[in-house]
């Protein structure tokens, strides 16, 4: 067990130096990624227009304070005019008032245009989403995916929300502090600016180091964010199995390499600041050495030298800020890259373009040589063919692997066969639109999953259509009516997670109404009386016995007892039909069937 332990941690090592040589080898296309992300500006970009608008006029009003203190220092306090000063400081306490209103009303209409760009990028995501078949979700992580719905898309919003029009604000912030100073005085100017190539430098350099880092961040937190989804999720498991220990082994192992990708960014500031400090500090005293010599010369006003002063300090905060920003704009780059990555590819199960027509159930299913493997030619199912008329009551069955429930599947094509076909009354079930397939179809599993709701909603599950009535009368067929109607507000009683506070049996009844409450032409029940007891088995055996009337029901059942009465049963075998017949027929010809069930009754017999 111990061992087991060690070389899961070394793996982790491994993955995670091979995903900082990818991050090392990744070719950075930033812009690709920023016309990416422009689509879902695009449409606001009237209002992005004012917003950069405002943010160049709230810039330049961000100086006028400076300036209005020059002229008062050398208009009015050097020729004692305390009145003029008075005035003044009036004058520049509107200029604020006015600098505070522009920047609120300009945040506030930053941070609506970020919320609704998110929207629609979180739409466009889980609509993708939705898209994808289930081999698609085999290959994901739920943490992986969670990751970039959430942590991504809101560091996406961060960059809309603050980024985008920010860096305008700041550029024209430069502009306009230069542009002021060779206003004024072009010698002094030009000697304030002398260091800004050494800023330019620096930054860049900063900038190389920072943009592995984030992607390396991103990619160890989706890592860190799977396991603990693993562990909340499986935490029964892990508890009964008495692995408590060995997972905080791993997510300790997952934590410490996300702080260390992390600490190399934040090593990456704690030298870049201080060193823009300084190089502030320097360019302050080169102002104060050349200015001293200029107004010891008379050829600058102390007014002037205090404005080159003030200007010069806020010169290099929009440098500081933009590089703020390029820490924003590189993670929202990583993130972007992680989104489009997963939005790029495509589902593997698609629509026709010219999809056949749906028309009701009317004549048979039919699996014409049908062959499919999860992975590659890993044959799971090898040339299965069978034939089941509307309204019959087929059952399947067959040891652990056979291939049973991989048949339901790909009826419902949740995954697409490599070879043969499936035709639904002659048609190729690849022909029709998903959805008007799996209108047609109800299916019922072993695995109950239910939805945070009332219990209402988790039978309806969001149709409208389905009144309170037909719920009603749903859950009065399948039997669960006495126990929903016992719960403290009936049908309007909540539901945790997953269906975290019902008994396995009550959940199953809950998954039949649901099934039933759609009133499906053809009905799968997927080992779905597995997990009951004996009386609440009875009782649902005699709902499906009055409500498959009418209906194809197919049945991949684990008791035998409960099939004896089926019009037709499948049995596989290695994932290939081996027999089928009724209950009697299948008996009589004593092979793999009357095994089964000769095992099966002994088995319940000294049960």
């Amino acid at each position: 067990m111990k061992r087991d332990s060690e070389k899961r941690l070394r793996r982790e090592r491994a993955d995670a130096a091979r995903d900082h040589e990818e991050e090392l080898k990744e070719s950075f296309e930033d812009w690709t990624q920023v016309r990416r992300l422009w689509k879902y500006l695009r449409p606001r970009r009237g209002r992005i227009a004012v917003a950069i608008l405002l943010s160049v006029v709230l810039s330049l009003m961000m100086l006028a304070p400076a300036v209005l203190t020059k002229h008062v220092v050398d208009d009015y306090i050097a020729g004692g005019n305390m009145d003029g000063v008075l005035a003044m400081c009036g004058v520049v306490f509107l200029a604020m008032l006015a600098i505070l209103a522009v920047e609120a009303f300009t945040s506030y209409a930053i941070a609506r245009i970020g919320q609704e760009s998110m929207k629609d990028l979180r739409m466009d995501l889980f609509r993708h989403l939705c898209r994808h078949s289930l081999r698609f979700y085999d290959k994901r992580p739920v943490g992986w995916l969670v990751t970039r719905m959430t942590s991504d898309v809101n560091v996406l919003n961060e960059l809309f929300a603050q980024g985008v029009v920010g860096i305008f604000q700041q550029i024209f912030m430069l502009l306009g502090i230069v542009g002021v100073l060779f206003f004024y005085n072009p010698v002094l100017a030009a000697w304030s600016l002398v260091l800004v190539p050494m800023v330019l430098v620096l930054s860049r350099v900063f900038r190389n180091a920072i943009r592995v880092s984030y992607r390396l961040t991103r990619a160890r937190l989706s890592r860190l964010n799977t396991h603990v989804q693993e562990n909340v999720t499986g935490m029964r498991a892990v508890q009964a199995n008495t692995r408590e220990d060995a997972q905080f082994s791993r997510f300790e192992l997952l934590n410490d390499l996300h702080r260390e990708a992390h600490f190399r960014t934040v090593f990456a500031y704690s030298v870049y600041f201080p060193m823009i400090e300084l190089i502030a500090a320097i360019g302050i005293g080169l102002v104060i050495w050349k200015g001293g010599e200029q107004y010891l010369a008379d050829r600058m006003t102390v007014g002037e030298l205090i404005l080159f002063v003030s200007l010069l300090e806020r010169f290099f905060q929009p440098i500081k800020d933009l590089s703020e920003k390029f820490n924003l704009v590189q993670s929202a780059i990583a993130a972007s890259e992680r989104l489009f990555k997963l939005v790029d590819e495509e589902p593997a199960i698609t629509d026709p373009e010219t999809p056949a027509a749906a028309p009701a159930f009317a004549h048979s299913i039919e699996f014409d040589d049908v062959w499919f493997a999860y992975n590659e030619e890993d044959w799971v199912l090898k040339g299965v063919s069978f034939r089941i008329e509307k309204g019959q009551n087929v059952a399947i069955v067959g040891p652990t692997g056979s291939g049973k429930t991989t048949l339901m599947s790909l009826l419902c094509r949740f995954y697409d066969i490599q070879k043969g076909r499936i035709l639904i009354d002659g048609v190729d079930i690849r022909e029709m639109r998903q959805a008007d397939l799996r209108g047609k179809i109800a299916i019922v599993l072993q695995d109950v999953f239910l939805f945070r709701g009332s219990v209402e909603e988790n039978i309806r599950l969001g149709e409208e259509g389905i009144s309170r009535a037909q719920v009603e009368a749903a859950a009065q067929a399948v039997n669960a009516a006495p126990f929903i109607e016992r719960l403290p507000k009936g049908y309007e009683s909540g539901v945790m997670e997953r269906g975290a506070t019902l008994s396995v049996g009550q959940k199953q009844l809950l998954a039949f109404a649901r099934a039933l409450a759609f009133e499906p032409e053809i009905l799968i029940l997927d080992e779905a009386t597995s997990n009951i007891d004996t009386e609440t088995e009875q009782l649902i055996q005699q709902a499906l016995d009055r409500l498959t009337v009418g209906r194809t029901a197919l049945v991949i059942a684990h008791r035998l007892s409960t099939i004896q009465k089926s019009d037709k049963i499948l049995v596989l075998r290695d994932g290939r039909l081996a027999e089928e017949g009724t209950h009697q027929e299948l008996l009589a010809m004593n092979g793999l069937y009357r095994r089964l069930y000769e095992l099966q009754y002994r088995e319940e017999s000294l049960t």
